[in-house]
C-alpha cells in the first residue's frame, strides 16, 4: 500500500455559467480565464508533491484532446480517463474509486472538481491531508470552507460530533439556501461545500454497491472493458448505462460516515462572472479589466475583452463580456441568471450558444474570419509535429497561405516544404494533407471557394486520431 493520495480531477461541465467566454464546446477549466494557465492546469499544480501519487483526471469525451495536451504541459505522468457519455460526477466518482481499488483498494483518494480557484497551496494540502488521514481505513470526508458572504449559489455543511484527528462528523448538508437562511446557516456554524471528498477506494466501491448496485456493477464492466487510445483510457459502453446523478445527492446525503475537514483556505468555484470580478485585480474605481478595456467616471464594472476596444463610460456594477462573436451586457447582480440567457439562445437556435468562433480539434484548431455565399476564409493553426487527415473534398477548393512557421503539404502525389509569405492552391477533389514538422506552430490562411464550404464535406482517407 502507498502512502501518497492519488489526486482525482474532475473535468466536466457545460460551460453556461461564464457564457460567452466559456460554452459547451469549451468549458471554464480548460480556458486561461485567471491567467496564463487554465483552471485545470491550476488544479494539477496545487496536487503535485511529496505527498500526491501522479493525478488521475476525469473528462469529457467532446474535449478530450484538449484535455490530453492540457495535462500534459503539466503534469505528463498523470492518467487522462475519458468518459465514453456525461454521466454526472455519482459516475465520475465511482469511475475513480473502481480504477484505483483494481490496483489498490487501500488507495487514498482526493476528489476535487477542476475549476475551483484557490490561491493558499499549503493550506489546501494541509487540508487533504487531514481528510486522508481521518479516511485511511472507512467513511469519506468533505473539506468545508468558512463563508464569508451568505452565498445563494454553495451547498452549505452543518459540523456535528467532534471525531478528532482535526475533523467532525457531518450533521447534515444543505443544498443552495435562499440568503435569509444561508444567514442563519452562519450564524450556525455551517460551512460552504466544497465539493472535495477524500476515500478509501475500496470502501467506496463497497458502499456504493450497497447504495446504488446496478451502477457499481455498469462501473466495474466498464472498467474491465476499459483500453487505451492516443494516451487517455477510455471506459467500456457499460459506463453510458450509469444512472445520471450527482454524487452529493446519491451518495453524501444518505451515507452515515461522513466527515467533514475545515479548511484553512479562502476558495471560489469560479461559478459566475461575479466570482471573477472578485478574484481580479481592480482599479482605483474597482473596475476588473482583461484584455483591451477602459472605464470614466465608472465604478464597480466587470470588463473582459478578447479583442476589441471595450469602453465604459458613466456606468455602474455592470458585466460586459466581449467575445469575437458575442458581446453580453448585464448588471453584475445578475450573473447567476446568466445560464437561463444560455437557454433561452439555444431555444432560438442560436449557434452561439454552444458553440465557440474557434474549433480546437485534436491537431490544433482553426477559426472562421470571413464568410460569404461562396468562399470562406479561415485561420489554421497547427501544433508541431501534428498533422491533419489525409483528405478531399467534393464540393470546394483551397488556397493556402502559410503566415508562420513550417508547412509539409501534400497534394495528391507531391510533398512540398512551405514556408512563410509561400501558398498552395488545393483543386476540388485533390487528396491533401496539412502538417507541422517545426518546433512551432505553424499558422495558415486558409481560403475556400466552391458550392458547398461546410465541415461535412470531408472524406477522410487517413487519419491519425481515428475519425472517419
Amino acid at each position: 500500500m502507498s502512502d501518497l493520495i492519488l489526486p482525482v480531477i474532475l473535468c466536466g461541465g457545460t460551460g453556461t455559467r461564464l457564457w460567452p467566454v466559456s460554452r459547451e464546446g469549451m468549458a471554464k477549466q480548460l480556458l486561461p480565464i485567471l491567467g496564463p494557465e487554465t483552471l485545470l492546469q491550476m488544479t494539477l499544480r496545487r496536487v503535485s508533491g511529496p505527498d500526491f501519487a501522479d493525478p488521475m483526471v476525469i473528462g469529457a469525451h467532446p474535449v478530450r484532446f484538449t484535455i490530453r495536451d492540457q495535462v500534459e504541459a503539466v503534469s505528463p505522468k498523470a492518467r487522462v480517463v475519458i468518459e465514453p457519455e456525461r454521466r454526472d460526477t455519482m459516475a465520475a466518482v465511482l469511475l475513480a474509486a473502481t480504477i484505483a481499488a483494481v490496483e489498490d483498494e487501500n488507495a487514498i483518494l482526493a476528489v476535487m472538481p477542476s475549476d475551483h480557484l484557490i490561491r493558499e497551496v499549503d493550506a489546501f494540502r494541509d487540508a487533504i491531508r487531514i481528510a486522508a488521514r481521518r479516511v485511511k481505513d472507512e467513511g469519506i470526508a468533505v473539506i468545508g470552507v468558512n463563508p464569508t458572504e451568505p452565498s445563494t449559489a454553495y451547498g452549505y455543511i452543518k459540523p456535528g460530533a467532534d471525531c478528532g484527528k482535526g475533523t467532525s462528523r457531518v450533521e447534515r448538508f444543505v443544498e443552495k439556501p435562499d440568503e435569509a437562511r444561508a444567514r442563519r446557516l452562519i450564524e450556525e456554524g455551517c460551512l460552504w461545500n466544497a465539493g472535495i471528498f477524500c476515500f478509501r477506494a475500496g470502501w467506496l466501491v463497497e458502499a456504493m454497491q450497497k447504495v446504488l448496485p446496478d451502477a457499481a456493477k455498469a462501473v466495474a464492466n466498464a472498467v474491465t472493458e476499459m483500453k487505451p487510445d492516443l494516451g487517455m483510457l477510455i471506459p467500456g459502453k457499460a459506463f453510458g448505462t450509469v444512472q445520471k446523478i450527482s454524487f452529493d445527492h446519491a451518495f453524501m446525503e444518505k451515507t452515515d460516515a461522513a466527515h467533514v475537514a475545515p479548511a484553512g483556505f479562502r476558495w471560489s468555484d469560479v461559478g459566475d462572472w461575479n466570482a471573477i470580478w472578485a478574484a481580479y485585480e481592480k482599479d482605483e474605481n474597482g473596475n476588473a479589466i482583461r484584455g483591451d478595456g477602459c472605464a470614466l467616471d465608472a465604478h464597480g464594472n466587470m470588463i473582459h475583452s478578447e479583442g476589441r476596444l471595450v469602453c465604459a463610460l458613466g456606468v455602474n456594477d455592470l458585466t460586459i463580456i466581449e467575445t469575437p462573436d458575442a458581446i453580453m451586457v448585464a448588471p453584475r447582480e445578475r450573473a447567476q441568471d446568466v445560464k437561463a440567457l444560455v437557454s433561452d439562445l439555444q431555444a432560438k437556435g442560436r449557434p452561439e450558444a454552444v458553440e465557440h468562433i474557434r474549433n480546437h480539434r485534436p491537431w490544433g484548431w482553426y477559426q472562421t474570419m470571413d464568410l460569404g455565399e461562396r468562399f470562406r476564409v479561415k485561420r489554421i493553426v497547427v501544433k508541431p509535429g501534428a498533422k491533419l487527415s489525409l483528405q478531399k473534398h467534393h464540393h470546394r477548393a483551397e488556397h493556402w497561405v502559410v503566415v508562420r512557421g513550417t508547412a509539409e503539404v501534400t497534394v495528391d502525389a507531391k510533398v512540398s516544404i512551405l514556408h512563410e509569405n509561400e501558398s498552395v492552391y488545393i483543386p476540388i477533389g485533390s487528396v491533401h494533407r496539412l502538417a507541422n514538422p517545426g518546433r512551432i506552430p505553424v499558422e495558415i490562411i486558409e481560403v475556400q471557394t466552391g458550392t458547398y464550404l461546410e465541415e461535412d464535406d470531408i472524406e477522410r482517407i487517413e487519419d491519425e486520431f481515428g475519425r472517419s
